[in-house]
């Protein structure tokens, strides 16, 4: 199980709010790998990843959107390549690949790690000077 800690912290009570929901997503992949859950288990996981990528990204592209923010573009195209992961993923097990959970694991860790702890804290100064907190 992965906890949250401030080194994940964007310092923007919403969005860190948003992000947290994240990790829960990871904790049931890693309960589902330990436990060999089954396709509707990794089925309602995928299903959590789409709706965190929608809620979640529509407002972190609403706010670089409205403060010109210089990097939105690149940013977005992350957000892009998240969503359709996920559906990838989604297609994959409806198809039959049952054995997908380490796979979708670890693609969770890398964001944790990647766009999360890296990409979103680009943007943190950007919103705090335009009053987001």
């Amino acid at each position: 199980m992965i906890e949250w800690n401030d080194k994940y912290s964007v310092n923007i009570s919403l969005i860190d709010e948003q992000h947290k929901k994240l990790f829960e997503i990871i904790n049931k992949a890693i309960i589902a790998k330990k436990h060999g859950r089954t396709t509707k288990d990794v089925l309602e996981i995928l299903d959590e990843m789409t709706e965190y990528a929608l809620e979640h990204f529509e407002l972190e592209e609403r706010y670089m959107k409205e403060f010109n923010f210089t990097g939105y573009k690149t940013h977005r195209n992350e957000h892009i390549d998240f969503t359709n992961n996920s559906l990838d993923y989604k297609n994959r097990v409806v198809g039959g690949d049952s054995e997908i959970i380490n796979e979708i694991l670890e693609y969770l860790k890398q964001w944790l790690v990647k766009h999360i702890q890296v990409t979103d804290k680009k943007y943190i100064r950007c919103f705090k000077e335009n009053g987001i907190k």
